[in-house]
């Protein structure tokens, strides 16, 4: 059975917005924007509402840690997700994928955990306020970054937060087995990798198992493809789609 892959608008960054949904107007009816840089939804909603696509949101990575220690710089974060979540329910975003920010001293590590813990309970009030899922994202190797691991879906279940599993970025920290096990996420980024550095690969190019991988997804889940380049994310859905179809 087909599955109905999104495809994010990372694969086309160096483009305007318009003409980046142009694109995968003729590869797709589900695309996640990357708001930021030239795809700033916050700056310009236009383009969105000029196409019949269904969406979600990756808010914006730029000027964002809502983990930081400065709770004025915490605050500020928070507003600009508030915003973004404003946008989403105009373009009829489900979805709102946020990073779970960093700590950038290991000295200061528990203070922004507890930053962290304190952004979680507002991400849950405006969640229920705009009616969008937000779904924070596991993160790669860089050891600064928080939510490198299956343990802290728990904080995400206590708060009723939705979970994007990165299947490049558990790749990259060697437990992809471990998210996979533990389930609970709703929405997917799916991209390879060689195991040393986040590529945002062709899916099938690297060394993620997908096979493996497109077995123990939920069902319900959002999958999205998360490449650096159009041509990459071209292999990566048909590549998939034969997959979900069980062709050899």
């Amino acid at each position: 059975m087909t599955h109905p892959f999104y495809i994010s608008t990372f694969c086309r960054m160096d483009y305007p917005l318009k003409t980046a949904l142009a694109a995968l107007a003729e590869r797709t009816t589900h695309v996640e924007i990357l708001a930021d840089g030239l795809h700033d939804i916050l700056a310009d909603i236009r383009p969105c509402t000029e196409y019949p696509f269904s969406y979600s949101v990756h808010a914006p990575t730029s000027d964002i840690n809502i983990a930081s220690v400065y709770e004025r710089m915490r605050q500020a974060s928070l507003a600009v997700l508030d915003d973004t979540m404003a946008a989403c329910t105009r373009i009829g975003a489900d979805h709102l994928v946020i990073h779970p920010g960093y700590a950038p001293y290991e000295q200061v590590r528990a203070r922004s955990c507890a930053a962290l813990r304190r952004s979680l309970d507002d991400l849950t009030r405006l969640q229920e306020e705009h009616g969008v899922r937000a779904c924070v994202e596991n993160m790669g190797m860089w050891e600064c970054c928080h939510f490198r691991g299956p343990k802290f879906m728990m904080e995400l279940a206590a708060r009723d937060l939705g979970c994007t599993l990165d299947v490049g970025h558990a790749q990259l920290n060697g437990n992809l087995g471990a998210f996979l096990a533990v389930g609970g996420f709703c929405h997917v980024h799916l991209h390879d990798n060689c195991g040393t550095s986040d590529d945002h690969a062709a899916c099938g190019s690297g060394s993620v198992d997908f096979p493996s991988v497109m077995q123990q997804l939920p069902r319900d889940a959002t999958l999205v493809i998360e490449t650096k380049e159009l041509d990459a994310a071209d292999r990566s859905r048909s590549y998939l789609t034969s997959l979900m179809n069980g062709e050899p």
